[in-house]
């Protein structure tokens, strides 16, 4: 998946000297036709584990047999701190070239389609509240040429194995309104990946993105609160937030003019997991049921919209189970949801 030592060293010194660039003429690229009709049916799925011969095939068949038509590989490399410029793989958290190159394989043998999904992550928490979402790198052109060596080896790999689709970045709030680094940077993987590219915007922060005309689907993680009227928590109610946040994302989507596309939906199980789907370090107590709740509200929410290019269920990595409180829908009440919708979605579309 990375380059080799040469490649490296002269990509990242022609990257670097792109990126630095002044009065570079900027070309605003043609609109490329990305997500046809039926929507994805994805499940992400990250490649967390720490020994990098285990295999996901297992949890590649569970995904399979929902029903999805995708699955999003996400792969996070590390920076120190959100100074820092240099990004890397974790020697314990990071997966290695050849856990990503065969689990790629194995989906697309399930006859999955991938969507590569690279994700920054810090070595050192720092302050409460520091995340990738808040990265102040000291050198933003050297963290760009890092970053972008990262991204363009992504992209090699998405081309000769043929991946339907390569996320450009995800939640880089603080940077992702920096379009002549993007444009850049951007161009660049079109030329080596020929697929379908988006980025994935914070929910809270997605209409502020700068770069979403560069890419083909609109990303955006749907992390949105669902408080509804009284405090009522049953699928209708919640439906019901959630058709504020349709109409929204609906007069949103109309002036980017891409497909909008859920990159990340996800649900802890946890009681009150509604009114703050983006916490993940939460600690309530369990309630799988008003995870199921949250996904049937999206359902019921969504089964109609013509602006949806796609969505990704977040994560079908971990254990699960009655007693998990984490994300994963695994052997939980929303894994039968989510199987519903899926099937009911291919079978709508005769797929």
């Amino acid at each position: 998946m990375r380059p080799t030592l040469a490649a490296s060293l002269a990509c990242a010194l022609a990257l670097a000297l792109a990126l630095s660039a002044g009065g570079c003429r900027r070309e605003r690229p043609a609109p490329r036709p990305a997500a046809a009709a039926p929507p994805w049916r994805g499940v992400a799925l990250g490649l967390f584990g720490e020994d990098p011969d285990w295999s996901y095939d297992g949890l590649l068949g569970e995904i399979q047999a929902l029903g999805a038509s995708h699955v999003e590989l996400v792969i996070p490399y590390y920076q120190r701190d959100v100074a820092a410029t240099d990004i890397g793989p974790h020697t314990r958290f990071s997966p290695p070239d050849r856990t990503v190159l065969r689990t790629l394989r194995q989906a697309h043998a399930r006859g999955l389609k991938v969507l590569i999904f690279p994700i920054v992550r810090l070595e050192d928490g720092g302050p409460k509240g520091d995340w990738r979402g808040t990265l102040r790198p000291r050198d933003r052109d050297a963290w760009f040429a890092s970053y972008g060596r990262w991204l363009l080896g992504l992209a090699d790999l998405a081309e000769r194995e043929h991946a339907a689709a390569l996320s450009v970045g995800s939640e880089l709030s603080t940077l992702d309104v920096e379009r002549p680094r993007w444009e850049r940077l951007v161009a660049e993987v079109r030329r080596r990946f020929h697929g379908a590219l988006t980025y994935s915007g914070n929910w809270d922060h997605y209409d502020q993105v700068a770069i979403y005309d560069l890419v083909d689907l609109a990303g955006v993680t749907g992390y949105f609160e669902l408080k509804a009227a009284g405090g009522a928590t049953d699928a209708a109610s919640l439906a019901g937030r959630w058709g504020a946040h349709r109409r929204t994302l609906e007069a949103w989507q109309a002036k980017v003019g891409r497909p909008l596309l859920f990159t990340e939906l996800g649900y802890l199980s946890q009681r009150g997991t509604h009114a703050w789907p983006w916490k993940e370090g939460a600690d309530e107590p369990v309630d799988v049921a008003e995870q199921a709740r949250c996904y049937e509200a999206f359902a019921l929410a969504w089964h109609d919209s013509a602006i949806l290019g796609g969505v990704f269920v977040w994560n079908w990595y971990g254990w699960g189970g009655p007693r998990s409180k984490g994300y994963t829908p695994r052997n939980k009440p929303a894994a039968a949801v989510i199987e519903r919708w899926f099937k009911t979605q291919a079978a709508t579309a005769g797929k």
